[in-house]
């Protein structure tokens, strides 16, 4: 039976319950009006709140504005050295007494208090001086007077007052004294507000929610219902609850509220459990009609789900097996062709990728540039004819030994040890010293352990090349070229380092785009620093590869970094 033919038959099935199922969809459409409706009038009494709150926020916010401006309480604050002991008391009284008239006109306020930058402290109630100094050093104000920013509101904490000790919120407020003229740094303004006076704007709402809680800018909790332990009706912790949020106040306050779903249906549920019922009853007869088919028309396209998240992992001998008669088994089988195929295309193309970059680094290993063995040769004719035959045989195996490292196959061709490198540039170094006498010397450093390590072969000789011809044969001194290989960490370090003529910022930039240099005639191999970063990257992938640094007269540094092997 064809995927099409089952489609329709399924649909049939579900046309014919349809009947059955419009009690669920009343039942459905009349709790979603009820549930819109409870939250919206929910969400009413949470504005109402918030506006509430506004109103004392902008109470406290106006009253704060009045101070900072008034110049009468600015000026009386500014230090003055030339006054006396008793001038300065009177001042402070009347700042005192200016600012009581504020706290008289707001009832919530219990203290109004100004930190000068000196640290002096103003406030409408006196006599409690000592008191603020420690008061002010508590956790919640610390913030406020290492970071100076606009005027935020703190987290509730503890005020001892005349007749007993208050829970309060401070609105603190850095700002500039416009009438001391000689002070950069900010005074503080900070006003006590009583924390019952936010609570009484929850009371009478409370018992329309689950939870309720006020935060701060901060995120901060300044009110919270649960802690508070308010006349809520106990819900189960099990309950579906329906999250509101306000965020209408100032100062980045917000109300998070919870409404149980229960409390909201709890009036209507007998009234709808009728409806309640056939829902269940009618989801019922679907699933035990429609599932079993439902089952059985999806899962071949699970399964070529599954077998294609497999294979766009890398997984190409990922096969399928659909039985179903239909049009999914036709892709199931197209798509176990395409699989195979395509594990034999990409098999096949990594094959030719490994013998083309098997076959570069061959070619790239076996060159031998003519001007060196010309050279070489017209050097052992010009010591047999001057009878150094003990010279004649020194560089003539020295060729020898660099010729048989040139042919050698299998994994030899490719890595060598630390100490079979050394002894072919040590050879190669010294055919140099017969051609070019007292130019230059060869200094070798190895660190512990590193002589049996295995590094790609031919990866230092071309840099010591390079070093000679470009860089210490330019000079007339004579030139060190420095071998030191070390263990650094998890890396095998080797670093060349020569006093030649350096190079300029521009033409070290081009040595890592050519593949090999053009202009340097008297090399033993063709291999340019950009081909020995790609045989590095090749072998062992980042972050192993190539540095360089030159300063033009001082020299050239090639640092090469390769994994420790051995």
């Amino acid at each position: 039976m064809k995927i099409r033919t089952k489609i329709i038959v399924s649909t049939a099935a579900i046309v014919s319950i349809s009947l059955l199922v419009s009690s669920f969809i009343t039942y459905t459409y009349v709790a979603r009006i009820i549930r819109e409706q409870s939250v919206r009038d929910n969400q009413t009494k949470l504005a109402q709140i918030s506006s509430s709150i506004t109103r004392v926020q902008e109470r406290l916010a106006k009253t704060a504005e009045i101070i900072i401006v008034d110049p009468g309480i600015n000026g009386k604050m500014v230090p003055n050295e030339s006054l006396t002991n008793e001038q300065q008391y009177f001042r402070k009284y009347d700042v005192q007494q200016m600012l009581q008239r504020f706290r008289a006109l707001n009832s919530s306020l219990l203290n109004i208090m100004i930190v000068r930058p000196d640290g002096e402290i103003f406030s409408n109630n006196i006599g409690y001086e000592s008191y603020f100094r420690e008061y002010l050093t508590e956790d919640w104000i610390r913030p406020f007077f290492h970071h100076a920013e606009p005027a935020v509101y703190s987290v509730p904490h503890k005020l001892q007052y005349s007749n007993g000790t208050y829970s309060v919120i401070s609105y603190v407020s850095p700002y500039l004294n416009m009438q001391d003229t000689g002070e950069t740094k900010p005074y503080f303004l900070i006003l006590e507000s009583r924390l019952d006076e936010f609570e009484r704007i929850f009371e009478n709402s409370s018992k329309d929610f689950a939870w309720l809680r006020l935060l701060n800018g901060q995120d901060q909790t300044i009110y919270d219902s649960r802690a508070m332990g308010s006349a809520m009706k106990e819900v189960p912790s099990t309950a579906r609850m329906i999250p509101m949020e306000d965020v209408s106040m100032l100062a980045g306050w917000r109300q998070e509220a919870y409404i149980s779903e229960e409390q909201l249906y709890e009036k209507i549920r007998p009234i709808l459990l009728f409806y309640l019922l056939i829902g269940m009853a009618s989801l019922a007869f679907i699933l035990l009609v429609m599932l079993p088919s439902m089952i059985r028309i999806t899962k071949p396209i699970i399964v070529m789900t599954r077998a294609m998240r497999r294979l766009s992992a890398g997984e190409l001998n990922t096969a399928v097996t659909i039985r179903s008669g239909d049009e999914m088994e036709l892709l199931g089988n197209g798509f176990n062709r395409m699989a195979k195929d395509l594990q034999i295309w990409m098999e096949s193309a990594m094959r030719e990728q490994e013998l083309k970059r098997s076959i570069q680094i061959n070619l790239l290993l076996s060159e031998i540039n003519p001007h060196f063995l010309y050279n070489t040769l017209n050097t052992v004719i010009y010591l047999s004819q001057s009878e150094k035959n003990k010279d004649v045989i020194t560089i003539t195996k020295a060729l020898i030994d660099i010729l048989q490292d040139t042919i050698k196959t299998g994994e030899d061709a490719y890595f060598t040890t630390v100490r079979a490198e050394a002894d072919i540039i040590t050879k190669y170094a010294a055919i140099q010293q017969y051609r070019y006498p007292n130019r230059f010397r060869l200094q070798w450093s190895f660190g512990e352990g590193t002589m049996e390590c295995i590094i790609p072969r031919m990866i230092i000789q071309p840099i010591v090349e390079n070093a000679l011809f470009h860089g210490v044969f330019a000079n007339e001194d004579i030139g060190i070229i420095q071998i030191e290989i070390s263990l650094v960490g998890e890396e095998l370090q080797i670093v060349i380092q020569d006093n030649g003529c350096g190079m300029s910022g521009e033409k070290m930039s081009t040595l890592f785009t050519k593949s090999r240099s053009s202009d340097l005639s008297n090399q033993t191999k063709g291999i340019g620093l950009a081909n020995i970063m790609e045989r590095i990257e090749f072998h062992y992938g980042p972050p192993y590869g190539v540095e360089l640094a030159s300063t033009l007269g001082q020299g050239t540094t090639v640092v090469l970094r390769l994994p420790i092997q051995m």
